[in-house]
């Protein structure tokens, strides 16, 4: 399930460089090519492949335009259009399959239920690839996550389970609402996750019961804002009114008293709803004006609410509050200072994490990491190095001991840091921005401390605010690290794990291209492959009875027991054996009818049959069988990889595209030889056709891994060995 992107709102336009990480794109495709295309991609021809159309993403839903229904949604759905009779063949049925009637199987038992929705799992891939189809059977739905699978990243699918649960709308709205204000909590440090959040206010807790209750007091006042103004809720869900509010709660409770559990006043309390409410404000006015920047406000309404409440609080005769600091005109006279210990040191660089949240106690400052850790692991890494940069930084340059042990320079290089690797790419080159700005944000701070002192304000999180503002408008200006825009922002680690896959599309591109190239010798190879099995075969054939095959082979005894029985099923007259048209017989009694489909489905089947004999054995039954299981997947990605690439959005894939995508990657332009094989296949308008080349791509990994499991078949390994091995290509 993706993570939730909870600033892409605020996306208006792509700037340069800044191209999305492979988000989920809904869009509807333009009209395929004929369906001969399909047959001339499979067979490897070196002319331009004209293949049909395919999804945009797993999760395209069906429009008022395009209804959905029968075989005829699982045809639109896969090759882009509603026309399915524009592309069946003349004919109806392939010429090298001969014709079937559609047969319905007599009894509906539950074992055919379940066969049924196996099949239709493992080969509904030729026909669709829409995951929310009924081509997807209940194993893949049921399949069961570990508990760090459940509470890591971002929880997507909490709030649609809390939906399920179909509870009374009062207790609903509650429980939804609580949700996004510990999303709020944990937005601070920019992590989208109701449980990190929780750990957060535990924390806050365990510093000061009377700054926690102020805290969630202005956070329910922020929150409540965007209700009743009727801004987008999505805003809410994620948090986003949440998290400058509850900061705005506990700085007006800390400022006001340094007890922790008691000294509650009611004049606080009310300036924290409406500060709290105001802080909600700033940040749709603040969003408007910055996100034509591609950048959010960050805590900036959280300190200007603040600053107007503590410069306010001077002309309130009513309310009994002193300054923050005593005001007074800034001294440049040396001071001596002793040296900081290494205890200290640490005890300063934990505190720092906490201090975000103005918490000095330890094991608060801890609690919070283990909250951060909970949704990113590199992000409550980056708040550490960070706090410990300003710390290090601070002692270096001779500042107040007690100060750094506080962990009161550490907070802000602390944001500063984690922002860097959210903002961009983790890679060696943001880490190294990261710790410069980080190191600049200490500077920032002494030099607005200065700049405060006069009036007796406290420094806040301005500090970070300008620093990272500085760095995240520049998005798209460098070609040295990769920014991540504010529609695909999710977690690090998933900003990573998406590079790295669009990175491995372009070798999936380039080795179809080349592919091409080596038609010949990989016919050789494929003959000489096909004689040995043919022996191998011929001996197994006398061994061979029922599916006791299946019982001697090492497979996993699940997989192998239901393709087994499924084998049996589809070897009525129990050659051992199935040939392409029982195969296409069993695909249409599980309600896989669609001839585009079959037809796919046949061609895929030709090339699991090495040696052209018409037929597959169990063995290759069961590799075949699991690598359709994972060519969804594959799919999906080679067409991330390709919404990754058209940026303009035309359905058309230009050469100038592919090299600013690769440049954004930090990978070397296209050679001329690549350049030419790809002017080969291009349109009239100079570019390729968004779907052709994405099912020529799908086709040549298919082609890849079946290739991959024949050789591994002549080396000797067994069944299970070589289909790991081919699908890990």
């Amino acid at each position: 399930m993706e993570e939730i992107n909870a600033w892409g709102a605020y996306e208006r336009g792509t700037a340069q460089n800044a191209r999305s990480l492979g988000q989920s794109v809904v869009r509807r495709r333009p009209p395929a090519p004929d369906a001969t295309a399909i047959n001339g991609a499979l067979r490897n021809e070196t002319s331009s492949p004209q293949v049909a159309a395919d999804p945009s993403d797993e999760d395209l839903p069906p429009t008022d335009d395009s209804p959905v229904t029968g075989a005829k949604s699982a045809h639109a759905v896969f090759f882009g259009t509603d026309d399915v009779a524009s592309l069946k063949k003349t004919d109806g049925v392939p010429k090298d399959v001969e014709a079937v009637p559609e047969k319905e199987p007599s009894k509906q038992t539950k074992e055919w239920t379940e066969l049924r929705h196996m099949a239709q799992d493992l080969f509904g891939v030729y026909f669709t690839a829409d995951d929310t189809s009924d081509g997807v059977s209940k194993l893949r739905k049921m399949k069961k996550t570990g508990l760090h699978t459940r509470i890591n990243g971002t929880m997507p699918y909490l709030t649609a389970y809390l939906k399920k649960l179909q509870l009374p709308s009062p207790i609903l709205t509650t429980i939804l609402f609580t949700e996004a204000s510990f999303r709020g909590i944990a937005q601070v440090y920019f992590q989208n996750s109701p449980l990190s959040g929780l750990f957060i206010l535990f924390a806050m807790f365990v510093q000061s019961t009377r700054v926690a209750v102020h805290g969630i007091i202005a956070l329910i006042a922020g929150n409540l804002a965007g209700v009743l103004m009727g801004f987008d809720k999505s805003f809410l869900s994620c948090g986003l009114f949440g998290y400058n509010s509850f900061l705005v709660g506990l700085a007006l409770a800390t400022f006001y008293s340094p007890e922790k559990h008691e000294d509650y006043y009611w004049p606080v309390a009310i300036c924290a709803i409406i500060f709290g409410y105001f802080s909600s404000i700033l940040f749709v006015m603040l969003g408007k004006i910055l996100s034509t920047h591609k950048t959010p406000p960050f805590t900036l309404p959280f300190n200007i609410s603040t600053i107007f409440f503590l410069l306010a609080v001077g002309n309130m005769n009513n309310v009994d509050m002193s300054p923050v600091r005593s005001p007074e005109l800034p001294s440049y006279d040396a001071k001596p200072v002793s040296k900081l210990t290494w205890e200290e040191f640490f005890a300063g660089a934990i505190r720092g994490v906490g201090q975000v949240f103005l918490a000095n106690d330890t094991v608060a400052g801890i609690l919070v990491l283990v909250g951060i850790m909970i949704c990113s692991r590199i992000s409550a890494l980056a708040a550490l190095l960070g706090s410990g940069i300003g710390a290090g930084v601070a002692a270096l340059v001779g500042c107040d001991r007690g100060l750094i042990e506080n962990g009161l320079y550490g907070f802000n290089p602390s944001l500063t840091m984690t922002s860097m690797l959210m903002f961009y790419v983790p890679s060696v080159g943001s880490v190294i921005m990261g710790i410069i700005a980080s190191i600049i944000t200490v500077f920032i701070q002494l030099a607005l401390a200065t700049w405060f002192e006069p009036c007796g304000l406290p420094v806040m999180t301005l500090p970070f605010c300008l620093a990272a503002l500085a760095y995240i408008v520049i998005q798209g200006t460098t070609t040295n690290v990769i920014s991540v825009p504010l529609s695909s922002m999710t977690t690090p680690e998933d900003h990573l794990k998406r590079v790295l896959r669009l990175s491995k599309g372009f070798d999936l591109l380039l080795g179809a291209i080349k592919s091409s190239d080596h038609t010949t010798c990989h016919d050789r190879s494929v003959k000489t492959m096909a004689r040995r099995l043919e022996k191998e075969r011929s001996s197994r054939r006398l061994s061979v009875t029922g599916l006791s095959f299946a019982k001697k082979n090492s497979f996993l005894e699940e997989e192998e027991d239901a393709i087994g029985f499924m084998f049996k099923h589809i070897d009525a007259d129990k050659k051992y054996a199935i040939t392409k048209s029982q195969f296409k017989r069993f695909l249409q009694d599980v309600g896989l009818a669609d001839e585009v489909g079959l037809d796919f489905a046949c061609k895929a089947f030709d090339l699991m049959d090495l040696d052209h004999s018409g037929d597959i054995y169990f063995d290759e039954f069961i590799a075949f069988s699991q690598i359709s299981k994972h060519m969804p997947e594959i799919r999906r990605l080679i067409i991330k990889f390709f919404n990754f690439v058209d940026v303009n959005g035309d359905h058309s894939i230009r050469i100038c595209e592919l090299d600013g995508a690769r440049s954004y990657l930090g990978l070397p332009p296209l050679s001329g030889e690549d350049k030419e094989r790809l002017h080969s296949l291009c349109n009239e308008a100079n570019g390729l056709d968004f779907d052709a080349i994405v099912n020529f791509v799908t086709i040549f990994k298919l082609k890849s891994i079946i290739k991959q499991y024949h050789h591994k078949r002549e080396q000797g390994h067994d069944l299970s060995t070589s289909i790991h091995s081919s699908l890990a290509l």
